[in-house]
């Protein structure tokens, strides 16, 4: 179907600054064409073998992107595999980048067998590299930069791990490469709540100086613009953080704001109705798919519905956006946000309580390319 050409009438597309009407045309999994039904007759004649999808009830969204904080590579049993995989895709995740926990024993053809799993995919995939602050190393960085893993998390649980490392030679690769540094603090049973601080704030104070691009999993300074560079530092929020920060962008409605959450750890107050239903599905497509996007390499190719982006598209009736709920408590998005239909890469992968997708069908995207400084 997709090779034969798509094209999805009447939907409302929503986009991180607004919503829009109009017709959105697809070939071999690409957004070749969005306009309003007004083409010349050259144009409609050129897309006669087109099939057509009634939109007219429906929001059209960018697929949702998820960073796995579960390495899915590891689930070595078929079945449970693919049904982590249509839990994600029933909620609207059309993308997966996956965490590989790299040792150094591991050759390379070491490291592509571990990753063998995910050839079973439903959906699109890629890789982000999982160390410890003791492997850190500029040959192994510019190693990794080569082979197009251009995003690292590290694993730091002491301030002098910070300083042991040989900043001024990492600092090089990373501007060579385009890299960005993820940082990880072990949970609190390790790491107690004074130390982890002191890591944070170390962490900020060394990679600002350095100019290091990163992604803070802890956003305690999140709201204090002097203990951070919002150019080189992006915050990605748990459930705990999501409803202030959906409220912040709303009151900045233009201004850039380096803020990321995965879909499912969304939850907001919405009992004083502080924006309208689309305002606030707008701000949770900038939050959860657009911005997870950039931050983890995939932008524009994915995270927004645009001319040559790939046919991700989540499709969600208007009746049921924020109508058939009990909006006197607070809510987490993923308990209310029930797609009707998602596509893939112009293909179905699920439509109307049913999956469509084959396992393979998800292709290994390779030399992602994250950035900060536009979110």
């Amino acid at each position: 179907m997709s090779q034969q050409g798509l094209v999805i009438r009447g939907g409302s597309i929503v986009t991180s600054q607004g919503i829009k009407q109009a017709d959105v045309w697809i070939s071999q999994g690409k957004i070749i064409r969005i306009a309003k039904d007004v083409l010349s007759k050259t144009w409609q004649s050129q897309t006669a073998s087109f099939t057509e999808v009634d939109a007219n009830d429906m929001y059209l969204l960018p697929g949702f992107l998820l960073l796995s904080d579960q390495s899915l590579y590891k689930i070595r049993e078929m079945q449970p595999y693919i049904d982590a995989i249509r839990n994600m895709v029933r909620l609207g995740y059309t993308s997966l980048v996956d965490v590989f926990s790299l040792d150094r024993w591991m050759s390379t053809s070491q490291m592509n067998y571990q990753q063998t799993q995910h050839y079973n995919s439903l959906i699109d995939y890629g890789w982000h590299i999982g160390i410890k602050a003791s492997d850190l190393r500029n040959q192994d960085v510019a190693k990794w930069g080569k082979r197009g893993y251009t995003a690292i998390h590290i694993t730091i649980r002491s301030p002098e791990e910070i300083s042991s490392l040989n900043w001024e030679t990492i600092s090089g690769v990373h501007t060579s490469y385009k890299t960005i540094f993820h940082l990880h603090i072990p949970p609190e049973a390790s790491v107690k709540k004074d130390r982890r601080d002191q890591i944070l704030q170390k962490w900020i104070d060394v990679t600002r100086y350095w100019k290091i691009r990163t992604v803070l999993s802890d956003p305690t300074f999140l709201f204090d613009t002097k203990q951070y560079d919002p150019f080189y530092h992006v915050f990605w929020l748990s459930k705990d953080w999501t409803d202030q920060a959906l409220r912040h962008m709303y009151r900045h409605w233009y201004e850039m704001w380096p803020v990321a959450a995965p879909l499912h750890e969304v939850q907001f107050d919405y009992r004083r109705r502080w924006c309208t239903p689309e305002e606030m599905l707008c701000l949770l497509v900038r939050l959860t798919s657009t911005n997870v996007a950039k931050v983890l390499g995939l932008y524009p190719r994915k995270g927004c519905l645009t001319l040559g982006a790939d046919a991700d598209i989540v499709f969600l009736k208007k009746e049921n956006w924020l109508t058939k709920h009990d909006l006197s408590t607070i809510l987490n998005f993923s308990e209310i946000f029930f797609p009707t239909s998602v596509m893939s890469n112009g293909k179905w992968i699920y439509r109307n309580g049913e999956f469509f997708s084959t396992i393979g069908m998800g292709r290994c995207i390779r030399d992602l390319k994250p950035y900060t400084y536009v979110i």
